[in-house]
């Protein structure tokens, strides 16, 4: 007899569908708290793992779930779905290629295949596996999105957007799946020169994505760090003696050149990029907890400060010979003046980018659900602007010229001015092999992923003039004309 599946299982998956990541995980914790061993529980909270950023978890239990049941073609799949956004691109492809022998006709895992031959930037591979699904007719949308990427790839946008319109409006599929429809429909109609239909559909692909951003909460949470590190009395702050050499730290907003930055760093011998870390969040919340940092501060001792930046080398170590390695957590654009006391001979790099082809850069990108609430509409990008500007600015005032500031445009358009720039502020040697960064085959987990995988290209400059008028609401947030 076949075993029955647990309601919240059932429960968990129709969660999951509607992108309530919380309730389904608390479903399949609750199962497993009594079934220890319920390799679907497993595989779902995986899912769910994987969706919020719990990747060590959640490659741990998938295996878990495919050592208590190999035979499911999906467990493979989503194994090779988490191999794929950890990089290890050819792992995930055996795993894929373990899911179909199982299950041939698997189209979520033909999908995933295909998005992975996409990473390596193999787009006539990845057309190749979806295409005869798609001429069949009655594809599931996973195969029809992928399908169309290929197109894009394949400089075909027009076929790309054409694949993609007859799946409209979708409201059946889950909402995962939606928000990449629109999305991708949005970068099709883009790259064909269609800017009002490309802006409709990142429209709806944010509509989906909306969560609430509390602009009030925020303003609160950096006044409360600015009093914690007032101007006029930083320089006689207490540091760590914990020097930190070698150390940087590159801060901004989203898709202002920072993984441009930070692989042009990594492609030197001595360089070395960590990628975004979780680091400092967690020492934080270890040391602090939920207390204003303004009242737990100023009261720490030397030994302390000590303690934390310890804890965040023991963490954020790595066995290599460079001497300079980046932490390009952008959130820690709040906490510049911190890690300054922490590691006093810490470098900082802020990424800049016009605000307005920044905004519509976040606009139109599809990020994980329930990351950066702000990225959803176009007043909440550009009040988070302001506020993150007004943070920076603060940093500016107490640390003065430690700063370095990499406009994106200026990197684009003056690559080796600007890469020497990055170079000699990190007091590393000028290597040519830092103006093909691209040839690294470094795996970058970040959005600009692709970016980093080819030449240095302008294209992206000035963006925002395609969509004129549009962005009003943005210039009205950030208090530029409107159009």
């Amino acid at each position: 007899m076949a075993k029955q599946t647990d309601p919240r299982l059932m429960q968990a998956m129709q969660a999951i569908a509607s992108g309530q990541s919380q309730q389904a995980d608390a479903l399949c914790r609750s199962v497993l708290t009594e079934k220890k061993r319920d390799d679907l529980a497993m595989a779902l909270l995986a899912q769910v793992c994987n969706a919020t950023g719990k990747y060590d978890e959640a490659l741990q239990l998938i295996r878990n779930a495919i050592a208590k049941n190999g035979k499911r073609a999906d467990y493979h799949g989503l194994l090779a779905d988490m191999l794929t956004t950890q990089g290890d691109f050819r792992g995930a492809l055996g795993s894929y290629d373990k899911a179909l022998k199982l299950q041939p006709n698997h189209q979520g895992v033909i999908a995933g295949k295909a998005n992975t031959w996409l990473r390596l930037n193999e787009p006539e591979k990845a057309k190749k596996l979806v295409a005869p699904l798609v001429k069949k007719g009655g594809e599931d949308l996973t195969i029809s999105i992928v399908f169309a990427k290929a197109l894009i790839e394949d400089g075909d946008p027009h076929g790309a957007a054409e694949a993609l319109l007859h799946r409209l409006p979708a409201k059946n599929e889950p909402l995962e799946a939606r928000r990449t429809l629109y999305f991708v429909l949005g970068k099709a109609m883009e790259k064909a020169g269609e800017y009002q239909s490309a802006f409709e559909a990142y429209e709806e692909g944010n509509i989906l994505s909306a969560s609430n951003f509390d602009l009030d909460t925020c303003v609160r949470g950096h006044d409360d760090i600015i009093k914690a590190f007032p101007k006029d009395a930083f320089a006689s702050m207490p540091s760590s003696t914990t020097s930190g050499e070698g150390r940087v730290f590159i801060v901004g907003m989203l898709r202002s050149g920072s993984t441009l930055t930070e692989q042009i760093i990594d492609a030197h011998p001595m360089g070395r990029g960590l990628g975004e870390l979780e680091t400092l969040p967690n020492v934080l919340n270890n040391t602090f907890g939920d207390a204003p940092l303004s009242e737990r501060w100023s009261s720490l001792t030397a030994g302390q400060l000590n303690s934390m930046a310890s804890e965040y080398l023991l963490d954020a170590s790595c066995k290599t010979n460079e001497t300079v390695v980046v932490d390009k957590q952008l959130g820690n654009y709040q906490f510049v003046g911190l890690l300054k006391k922490l590691f006093p001979k810490a470098k900082f790099i802020h990424c800049t980018r016009n605000p307005l082809s920044m905004g519509v850069s976040c606009f139109a990108q599809k990020l994980p659900p329930h990351t950066n609430p702000w990225a959803s509409g176009l007043h909440s990008i550009g009040h988070f602007y302001n506020e993150y500007l007004r943070m920076m600015r603060h940093w500016e005032a107490c640390l003065d010229d430690e700063i370095l500031e990499i406009s994106y445009e200026d990197l684009v358009t003056e690559q080796e001015e600007n890469t020497r720039k990055i170079l000699d502020f990190c007091s590393l040697e000028f290597d040519p092999r830092c103006m093909e960064f691209w040839k690294t085959g470094r795996t970058v987990l970040t959005l600009s992923q692709d970016q980093v995988r080819k030449p240095m290209y302008a294209s992206s400059v000035s963006r925002h003039e395609r969509f004129g008028a549009l962005l009003n609401p943005l210039r009205d947030a950030t208090g530029l004309p409107a159009l």
